[in-house]
């Protein structure tokens, strides 16, 4: 276990140790439940890092790489909770400062080697005082940012209420002109709904897509904050030594939010916009090219008075 790394237990989508790993049939392993959310993102059953095509739809759980990354979290929190890190790994003796230009703690024996020639030092207890103060407020930074997801979350959610609405609405107005017309008519709104329906599918397919997005990106924050959390109450040199890392999360999880998408609401005026109009002209088309002049021009009066009518 001690010549293996924390990337040998690294899940390729999420990079954290493997939760409840599965193996598919090209031999990678990948968290469950990060497959599963793949897939349903990218539709289908492909190795996120080959891109093979999986032959099962549910892969079995390796047992084996299960223990062993159980195994591995345990011995290195056992390792973490010794205090062994406190002490310089070539002196033996305690760590107290921190060496600006090698960004890492040293004892008072390493001040003193050719190693750190030149080097400016800090105590330990203040360099944390100062990166804590720095993560800080990047962490409140990433909870306002969670906060202003959650809201865009519920508008989002509102959104798709509202599309619905539309369509409601939409498609009451729709029939109450298409019940002044004759059977003719009746063709033309079951197109017109038609066409309404597939757009609402559309725009309701790219919210819930725009939904799916801003629920990663909600749960990567979560786990980014919980993390994150949970290093600033690591020991201070651990602190130091992760770090970096986490300072590295924390940057990468500042992208910009999920915004909602131009033209996500139905197109109202494209079915509404001038209906009778517009369908009349259609009649008119349709009985010129099948009727005698005569027979068009009456018509052409009966439709005028149905829409009067």
């Amino acid at each position: 276990m001690a010549s293996l790394s924390e990337d040998d237990f690294s899940c390729p989508v999420c990079q954290e140790i493997f939760k409840n790993p599965v193996v598919l049939s090209c031999s990678h392993s990948v968290c469950k439940e990060c497959l599963q959310q793949f897939w349903r993102t990218k539709k289908t059953q492909e190795c996120p890092v080959c891109r093979r095509r999986s032959s099962k739809a549910d892969p079995p759980v390796s047992l084996a790489l299960k223990n062993l990354c159980e195994s591995f979290l345990k011995e290195r929190n056992e390792v973490r909770s010794s205090g062994s890190e406190e002490i310089c790994s070539l002196h033996r003796e305690k760590l107290k400062l921190f060496c600006l230009e090698d960004k890492q703690p040293v004892c008072l024996v390493c001040v003193n080697s050719q190693k750190h020639d030149n080097h400016k030092f800090r105590p330990i207890d203040e360099v944390v005082s100062s990166y804590k103060e720095e993560l800080n407020t990047a962490l409140n930074s990433l909870q306002k940012k969670l906060q202003h997801n959650e809201k865009t979350k519920g508008e989002f959610e509102k959104t798709v209420r509202h599309i619905e609405f539309q369509v409601e609405h939409t498609e009451r107005q729709i029939k109450q002109q298409f019940e002044k017309l004759h059977q003719f008519l009746r063709d033309e709104e079951e197109a017109t709904i038609t066409a309404l329906r597939e757009e609402e599918e559309q725009k309701k397919q790219m919210m819930k897509e725009k939904l799916e997005e801003i629920n990663t990106h909600i749960s990567a924050l979560s786990h980014t904050i919980k993390d994150t959390e949970e290093m600033m109450r690591a020991s201070d040199v651990c602190f130091l030594k992760e770090f970096p890392v986490s300072m590295e999360r924390v940057q990468i999880s500042s992208q910009p939010d999920p915004q909602t998408p131009s033209g996500a609401l139905i197109h109202v005026p494209r079915y509404l916009g001038n209906l009778p109009f517009r369908v009349w002209k259609k009649m008119q088309d349709i009985v010129q090219n099948s009727e005698s002049d005569c027979r068009r021009s009456e018509l052409h009066t009966h439709t005028l008075e149905m829409m009067q009518y």
